[in-house]
């Protein structure tokens, strides 16, 4: 089903998922708070902490639930998630094996709000600016009743022995930090249960701060990241907009109108390979400026072969690449990270205006500091050593036999260091966002301290290529992306768990039909490729 990367999973993003609430709200009923006065209300819960004891921790991410069917009873295409039963199977055994004591932590993309249907315009002011507050909201009841049934499930799981739910906001679902969009979530999950804790910043910790979690989308270059984030709407002529980055727009442009024809579109882990095949059966989309942005977020994704993983702080910051030379590279330093058979980069290659024009666009990227920092090139010098052209060594170097792959260890390491300022105890990260799961493994940031890292993968239907390429036979993957269904994907979804406060994550499927039996499993399950 979901890749499992040979180091970790794809290096855009990376966050953490908190699983304890530190903070008891005391209100019997929930109300919004403004920090600022520009700022619409924020929501808080009512939540109250589960009495002291062993608490089985549940991570879980991206089930997008989305509009649901259409008036003739069909699915809109839009939508991926269309499992229910397994979902309370899921919960059932994790709600079983924790003896009741469980906190579900959603580490983002609960609900999807990036694929607003035709009666939802969003048009906007501009390209930076995109839904309103208002039909924010409207979308948000639009998926609340859409998914009554599921939202049920997990009510009843909240308020059984003492579990708790945590949601955590994603990129999708950003505004439900906000009280007017959250309201109807809240009302049907019966926030005043004092079970239900909507984490509003974007990150949750453990209350001895020892696991941290978020969604993972402001790491790094991510195409999705937000400026301000948590701050995500601005007021123009007295309407509260959503700001809108450029990967919410390349949803919409890309998937949003493509899913009627290619079902399965974004159900490709990662989530790029859909889109180098569409393009491989459609020809080009968008702008030049657009195609060779994809192509770089393509490649953010893709985590190299490790060849020398685990090296410890004293390698964090070694070097063998030139990023001096890279950067003379041009269009090739992208060209050639990609496979010698992808589809979009042999049409790149091919030549013609529009190829020309791309091309142009990746050289000039390659070429700004400010487009592409110094840790984003040496990514793309490890994809291209992958395909057996280490093109960004310096020959008056010398060439060396061995090459370290460390650049998402130095993103990941940046990124800890930050977030160990306001949580000194953090020992576990785990975050989502990219859809594919990574066995847990570890960074080290010194001598003494080492972070174990965890991604949940996705709670829905995906497959990897190979999985993909598998599953279609001999058909061309174009004809495939076309005839392949959602509901001849593996009924797979995956989770991370942690036994106790002191363990160590682990990450699981949960491997059920609709109409069968379900079976937590290993994420690397053969059932579920």
């Amino acid at each position: 089903m979901i890749s499992r990367p040979d180091f970790a999973a794809c290096l855009s993003l990376l966050v953490g998922l908190l699983l304890f609430s530190t903070t008891t709200v005391t209100q019997s009923q929930p109300t919004g708070q403004r920090t600022s006065p520009d700022e619409p209300a924020i929501a808080i819960t009512p939540y109250r902490t589960p009495p002291a004891g062993s608490r089985y921790l549940v991570f879980i991410s991206d089930l997008h639930f989305g509009v649901g069917r259409r008036p003739d009873g069909s699915w809109d295409p839009t939508e991926d998630f269309r499992w229910p039963k397994a979902l309370d199977g899921f919960l059932q055994e994790v709600s079983r094996r924790g003896r009741d004591q469980v906190d579900l932590v959603i580490v983002g993309d609960f609900l999807e709000l990036w694929q607003p249907p035709a009666s939802i315009p969003c048009k906007g002011t501009s390209a930076d600016l995109g839904c309103t507050l208002d039909e924010m909201e409207a979308l948000s009841r639009l998926v609340v009743a859409a998914h009554s049934d599921s939202l049920s499930i997990l009510r009843a799981f909240a308020e059984r022995g003492e579990n708790r739910l945590h949601v955590v906001p994603g990129n999708h679902d950003a505004t439900l930090r906000y009280e007017r969009v959250w309201r109807p979530l809240g009302e049907v999950l019966n926030v005043t249960s004092g079970r239900i804790n909507l984490v509003e910043s974007g990150i949750w910790t453990s209350p001895d701060e020892r696991i941290v979690a978020e969604h993972g989308h402001q790491i790094g270059m991510d195409v999705n990241r937000y400026e301000q984030w948590p701050h995500i709407v601005r007021r123009e002529g007295g309407v509260e907009y959503v700001i809108r980055p450029w990967g919410e727009l390349f949803v919409q442009r890309l998937f949003n109108e493509q899913e009627e024809t290619y079902p399965v579109i974004d159900n490709l882990s990662p989530e790029s390979a859909g889109a180098r095949y569409r393009a491989a059966d459609r020809g080009f989309w968008g702008s030049a400026k657009d195609i060779a942005r994809f192509i770089f977020f393509n490649l953010w994704e893709t985590s190299p072969k490790q060849r020398a993983a685990f090296l410890g702080p004293d390698a964090i910051d070694k070097r063998e690449w030139s990023t001096t030379v890279a950067r003379t590279l041009g269009a090739d330093l992208f060209l050639k990270a990609l496979p010698p058979d992808d589809e979009l980069s042999n049409q790149i290659k091919a030549g013609g205006g529009n190829a020309e024009t791309v091309k142009a666009e990746l050289a000039a990227m390659a070429k700004s500091i400010s487009s592409l920092p110094d840790e984003a090139i040496l990514h793309l010098c490890d994809l291209v050593a992958d395909q057996g052209k280490p093109l960004c060594a310096d020959p008056e170097l010398g060439q060396s036999g061995q090459y370290l792959f460390l650049a998402k260890a130095q993103i990941l390491s940046r990124h800890f260091r930050a977030r160990q300022l306001q949580f000194r105890a953090m020992r576990v990260f785990i975050y989502s966002h990219t859809h594919q799961y990574e066995t847990p493994w570890s960074v080290a940031l010194n001598d003494l301290v080492s972070i174990t890292v965890a991604n949940t993968g996705a709670f829905q239907r995906l497959i990897d290529e190979e999985g993909f390429l598998r599953v279609i036979g001999g058909t061309p993957p174009q004809e495939g992306l076309r005839t392949l269904r959602l509901e001849q994907l593996p009924p797979c979804y995956t989770a991370v768990i942690v036994a106790d406060a002191n363990s160590n994550p682990e990450a699981y499927a949960w491997h059920m039909p609709e109409d069968g039996i379900g079976a937590l499993v290993t994420a690397e399950n053969g059932r579920c490729r």
